[in-house]
């Protein structure tokens, strides 16, 4: 396998051969004129850096005798060849010719003298698909080049590194991802595994076969350190596959090979495209050094984060910082290796400092959007703190957990549902909280409760219930006030199992929660603990959520967070 970036100037002598199992040619309007504008953006770019270029995906090719068999990529080499045929002219001018790379489909025997004669198309053929698709490229791309004829030069000398007496800063040019298979390795299957999205050329790929490319090595130490970086390859990547760790260090679902997250922390480069990375490595000259012998490396990389997941400091507050997205893997990282192990958690407290203000606690509101974001960070700091305060608990918070959901606030007291108009609805919760009425009232005078239950069951019997907002209200009243949205009636609960307490009272939703933590589904700490009155006093009165409740439960909130945050220096 050999794998590197090419200039479209390497590949003009070279000869393409399509085999019958490809697709024709088919790209659209909307496809060229976007490759148009992206190359010219490019070379219109301020400030390139000297050997800074445009990249095209992935071409995939297996020589075959003096020919390259064009696995992948077809569609781009084909655009590629038509736009060099459009700028003739200058290559005249210039050179007294245009040299361009050949391309031959199987499926069309004259589809090589077709492309060598696009220049003379003047409306769409329409003899065949591959033909219509081709001369309707051409024909885009001239009209595009009639309408800013000035572009030209630089295009050619963007695709060609030929470099006019007055026009020197453009070394910077057009390039592709050549990956060269083997010549024992079926096409075929090569083909097969691409149609199926499951060929190797993400980023992480590609950077591994340059790390493996045997030009690193001498012949007596090739074998074994190929196996040994192979070894270590997939002992990361092995690493990383377990969830409690990948969704400590981030929230992105989207890696198909998760070591490619610690090339991205080790470039530390902004990442503008898909293969933004696998270049960075590309370039550079001893690639050998930068897996285990310099100062920095990927190792070093890779053996850092393991440092922060196994520390049980670092790990709730990096996780916290993450989850929230106040920063990434790859700005801790770069931090952290500036810094002493001690100075770096100080920053990580005085970080979450900066973004908790328990001095507004109180005055959050529940609905407004700024608030909710305050209040949910609130949360959820409180629920790692209090696992991390306790010093005896190995208890970990589930970043994996957490970060694979979408969380919601759930009020503890439910508001009254004003929504809930559907009569068939409405007595499924008049039943639901029928029983709980009998529990709860038996302090409360006898007459009260009788006619309390027989107004429920009234309603369940009418056909259709009269009032049942008022009747709700009443109910609600029994076990708290309702109409509450400050904090301390709020606890952080995961989208599905907030659908499941839905609007029911107090001591349902209670119920729900034993039920949800019972079957081991991931309730946080302190929401379970809520609902089970850890913070209350009275504990005689499980049913109900009173004043005491919420002003025990936010005093248990504040205290948590401030011990918390005052470890800076522990």
């Amino acid at each position: 396998m050999n794998t590197n970036i090419k200039a479209i100037k390497e590949l003009l002598e070279l000869d393409f051969f399509i085999p019958s199992y490809q697709r024709g040619y088919r790209w659209d309007k909307q496809q060229i004129e976007d490759l148009l504008e992206d190359i010219w953006d490019f070379i219109n770019l301020g400030r390139k850096e000297k050997g800074e270029f445009y990249c095209l995906q992935p071409i995939i090719v297996k020589k075959n005798n003096n020919k390259y068999l064009l696995i992948d990529g077809q569609q781009r080499l084909t655009t590629i060849y038509i736009l060099l045929s459009c700028l003739d002219d200058i290559g005249i001018m210039l050179y007294g010719e245009n040299k361009k790379y050949s391309i031959e489909y199987s499926t069309r025997k004259n589809s090589k003298s077709f492309l060598e004669n696009i220049k003379n198309i003047t409306s769409q053929d329409k003899s065949n698909i591959d033909y219509y698709y081709m001369s309707q490229a051409f024909l885009v791309i001239k009209e595009w080049f009639d309408k800013n004829p000035t572009r030209k030069v630089k295009f050619f000398d963007s695709l060609t590194n030929f470099e006019l007496e007055n026009y020197k800063d453009t070394a910077n040019n057009v390039r592709v991802i050549w990956y060269e298979i083997d010549e024992n390795e079926s096409e075929i299957e090569v083909f097969t595994r691409i149609n199926s999205g499951k060929i190797p050329l993400t980023n992480a790929e590609l950077i591994k076969a340059l790390f493996l490319n045997s030009k690193n090595f001498n012949d007596k130490e090739k074998d074994i350190k190929q196996i040994e970086i192979s070894k270590e390859w997939d002992e990361m990547e092995y690493a990383l596959q377990d969830n409690e760790f990948w969704y400590f260090l981030t929230k992105d679902k989207n890696y198909s090979t998760r070591i490619e997250l610690i090339f991205e922390i080790f470039s530390d480069i902004e990442l503008k495209d898909r293969y933004a990375t696998y270049r960075y490595f590309a370039k550079k000259d001893n690639i050998i050094k930068i897996w285990s012998e310099e100062n920095e490396s990927i190792k070093k990389v890779f053996l850092s984060l393991k440092y922060w997941f196994n520390n049980r400091k670092l790990y709730h507050l990096i996780g916290f910082l993450i989850s929230e997205d106040i920063e990434t893997a790859q700005s801790l990282y770069k931090k952290f290796k500036d810094t002493t192990k001690s100075e770096f958690k100080k920053y990580l407290y005085l970080i979450v400092q900066k973004y908790i203000k328990l001095g507004e606690i109180e005055n959050l509101e529940y609905g407004k959007t700024k608030d909710n974001k305050k209040i949910k960070r609130i949360l959820l700091l409180f629920n790692i703190a209090t696992l991390l305060n306790s010093k005896d608990s190995y208890i970990r918070f589930s970043f994996d957990r957490f970060n694979n959901e979408k969380w919601t606030l759930e009020h503890i007291h439910a508001q009254q549902e004003k929504a809930l108009s559907d009569t068939k609805k409405q007595k499924e919760w008049l039943n639901t909280t029928k029983k709980y009425i009998s529990d709860c009232m038996k302090s409360k005078k006898e007459k009260n409760r009788e006619n309390l239950l027989k107004r429920i069951n009234n309603a369940i019997e009418s056909k259709k219930i009269e009032d049942f907002d008022i009747l709700q209200d009443d109910i609600f009243k029994i076990f708290g006030m309702s109409e509450i949205h400050t904090i301390d009636n709020l606890a952080l609960l995961s989208n599905t199992n907030n659908s499941a307490l839905n609007n029911n009272i107090f001591p349902k939703k209670r119920d729900i929660i034993i039920e949800k933590d019972k079957a081991g589904e991931f309730v946080p700490i302190c929401t379970k603990n809520v609902f089970l009155k850890y913070y209350s006093k009275d504990i005689t009165k499980l049913y109900f959520w009173k004043d005491n409740d919420r002003k025990e439960y936010l005093l248990e909130m504040k205290n948590v967070i401030t011990n918390f945050l005052g470890k800076i220096d522990e």
